[in-house]
């Protein structure tokens, strides 16, 4: 199981932004970076971060906020 603030570390150092700049309810919108490139090096944070068990997870592939990929990583 995974936190909130371990997803939220993970979406920040993968969109090199700060981390204050990242809440469990910031959307895709709510940061520039977060665009289709910004989000494969969210997809490729993960599987670093916790392994790759969640690669085909079609879920995590379109979420489009923190709360979303929060949910998906504690199914």
């Amino acid at each position: 199981m995974i936190n909130e603030n371990q997803v939220i570390s993970i979406v920040a150092q993968a969109l090199e932004v700060e981390p204050n700049l990242v809440t469990i309810d910031t959307k895709s919108s709510d940061i520039p970076e977060w665009d289709s490139l910004g989000h494969l090096a969210i997809l490729s944070k993960i599987s670093e971060e916790i392994g790759d068990q969640y690669n085909e997870s079609q879920e995590l592939a379109s979420s489009s906020s923190v709360r979303e990929i929060f949910n998906c990583l504690n199914k």
